[in-house]
């Protein structure tokens, strides 16, 4: 949230830094306080996974990817809104996080419909979230699994974009690592 002086709610300015490091600070700032379901860990270290995965493990360093990635939950998760994620991260990022919203009056189903004609950009986002989430605790794995294989499906084999292909392998082997293991 930026404040009267120029700087947000922690203090920093946000002048100087980069786009991904003002998501980064943005995120941060609107998880604040909520944890990772059936843990304790801070939530805000799902979305710095997920954008550490987009980055170290699909080759994609594009600042504005990193970003959304970052900010990937904040409309559905936290108080955040369109508009407000607009100003502060401008038009492409903010359309790319909405892409990744559900809609809570809609439904699943829709949302995975959208989700197959969205921007190659959002599909590898979304990738790097179910990748992230095959991680967490025991007891959600069987719904993180279903809902990493229609991830994986987001990867269509006749896409163009090798960062898309190359996501589309690594969740695809993860995925049935831990089905076999």
């Amino acid at each position: 949230m930026k404040m009267n002086d120029g700087s947000n709610r922690s203090g920093a300015a946000s002048e100087g830094f980069t786009v991904w490091q003002r998501a980064a600070n943005l995120a941060a700032e609107f998880h604040e306080g909520s944890c990772c379901p059936g843990t304790e860990t801070p939530y805000i270290i799902h979305p710095c996974r997920v954008a550490l995965l987009v980055s170290s493990v699909f080759g994609c360093d594009d600042p504005e990817v990193l970003a959304a990635a970052l900010l990937h939950d904040v409309l559905e998760k936290t108080r955040c809104d369109r508009p407000t994620l607009a100003v502060a991260m401008g038009s492409t990022i903010s359309e790319w996080v909405e892409w990744l919203s559900k809609d809570p009056q809609g439904s699943k189903e829709r949302y995975w419909e959208r989700l197959h004609v969205a921007p190659w950009q959002v599909r590898m986002i979304k990738m790097a979230d179910a990748l992230d989430h095959l991680n967490g605790p025991a007891e959600y794995l069987a719904d993180r699994l279903k809902a990493a294989r229609k991830a994986v499906a987001l990867g269509d084999s006749s896409s163009p974009e090798p960062l898309l292909q190359r996501a589309r392998e690594v969740l695809g082997r993860e995925i049935e690592r831990l089905e076999i293991g």
